[in-house]
């Protein structure tokens, strides 16, 4: 680890302090002491990321908690100042609760082709939350500005591509029937930007305007994407695992 890095293993040993080493152990719903944060790939597991953004250490991003064979699942308790945003839920691995997704602040750290970046709007003031129906009756949140419009100007960046120039991407809903919320499944045919895949799994009758930048359509590797996905979906089943044996055994 170069010394321009340290600041980041700092800041994850104060998050690990704030919560207790004990209190992120429990979080992870493992009983396995080799259980880790960072993955075997050198991929931040999803329990770093909601310990960063929640500060619980939590496997899940769904809402509240879900049982599954007599177990407990733990997601999302509370109310969030950052959201999050995952290419892995249009295609349907994960399911991203309506508190991450609606957080207090406009902002929304992006998990997409492999690593992390970051929307936000600067509009602060102009913003509030306003619920609406869609042609499939399920509530959403949206933004909506000081002239009533249903539009938000988000801004984009992505510090592992090294990008210099600024990306606002304006989301409205204007013609929205031209546009639904899941894609195809097989990523190979899929020309649409994996960031707009993103936007529509809040807004999914969203049209995303880039504003004269270029898509990031992103090269998508497919065996980088399985990796990332594996390595959470093992760790998981395994913590169940140890977890049904022990309590079959207590």
């Amino acid at each position: 680890m170069g010394d321009d890095t340290q600041g980041l293993a700092c800041f994850l040993y104060s998050a690990i302090l704030s919560r207790g080493p004990s209190n992120v152990h429990k979080d992870m719903e493992s009983f396995d002491a080799n259980v880790k944060l960072m993955g075997q790939h050198n991929y931040c597991s999803q329990e770093m990321v909601n310990l960063l953004l929640v500060g619980k250490a939590v496997p899940h991003v769904f809402d509240g908690t879900k049982e599954l064979d007599g177990l407990t699942l733990n997601g999302i308790s509370c109310s969030t100042e950052i959201g999050f945003f995952s290419l892995f839920e249009h295609y349907r691995s994960i399911e991203v609760g309506s508190l991450l997704k609606n957080p207090k602040y406009p902002v929304w750290v992006v998990c997409s082709e492999s690593h992390f970046s970051v929307f936000f709007s600067a509009n602060l003031d102009a913003l509030e939350v306003i619920v609406y129906d869609t042609i499939t009756a399920s509530l959403l949140s949206i933004w909506q500005n000081s002239e009533g419009s249903k539009e938000i100007d988000l801004y984009y960046y992505d510090e592992l591509a090294k990008q210099d120039e600024t990306i606002r991407l304006s989301v409205s809903w204007k013609n929205s029937n031209s546009h639904c919320g899941k894609g195809p499944m097989d990523p190979s045919i899929d020309l649409t930007p994996p960031l707009e895949h993103c936007i529509r799994t809040k807004w999914p009758q969203a049209v995303v305007d880039w504003n004269g930048s270029d898509p990031v359509r992103g090269h998508l590797d497919l065996r980088k994407m399985l990796i990332f996905i594996s390595d959470s979906l093992i760790s998981k089943a395994s913590a169940h695992v140890i977890r049904h044996r022990t309590l079959l055994g207590s």
